[in-house]
């Protein structure tokens, strides 16, 4: 989901009568992919001309698992262990209730993160800390990407 769209949907919610908006909402894409294919179009898009390869789910998930209580891993626990599955929400309340419909794809949001990502490289390079506006760990993966 594209945070432009979360954006959206929390104004309706700040602005709209009361009646409408003193509920829960599930916000997210009405158009998506599967995350192999979603991410290859951000490969794709950024000119890398790679592949998004594909593992099976046990062994990957135990070498994460490993490399994670070896302080090596580039994901946390709740990423690893939820990611195996595609999942959705349904927004049909939100869209009915509040009048808000997403304006991206997941595609088109991992795109636009992807190129804001690049934009702003700069200014959040050097910084160290643990937010997310900062680049994280890899880990690992520093070596894992000399071979993929």
């Amino acid at each position: 989901m594209d945070v432009e769209d979360l954006c959206d949907a929390i104004y309706l919610c700040a602005t709209l009568p009361k009646e409408a908006v003193n509920d829960v909402f599930n916000v997210g894409s009405k158009e998506f992919g599967t995350f192999k294919g979603d991410f290859q179009a951000v490969l794709d898009h950024a000119g890398f001309k790679k592949k998004v390869r594909s593992f099976p789910v046990a062994p990957a998930l135990w070498t994460l698992r490993i490399l994670d209580r070896l302080k090596l891993s580039p994901l946390y626990p709740w990423v690893y262990e939820t990611a195996i599955k595609d999942s959705f929400v349904s927004i049909e309340k939100a869209e009915k209730q509040l009048g808000w419909k997403p304006k991206f794809s997941n595609k088109d949001a991992l795109i636009r993160n992807y190129d804001w990502y690049v934009a702003n490289l700069a200014n959040f390079e050097k910084q160290t800390g643990v937010t997310h506006r900062v680049p994280w760990s890899q880990g690992v993966l520093k070596i894992a990407k000399m071979f993929f």
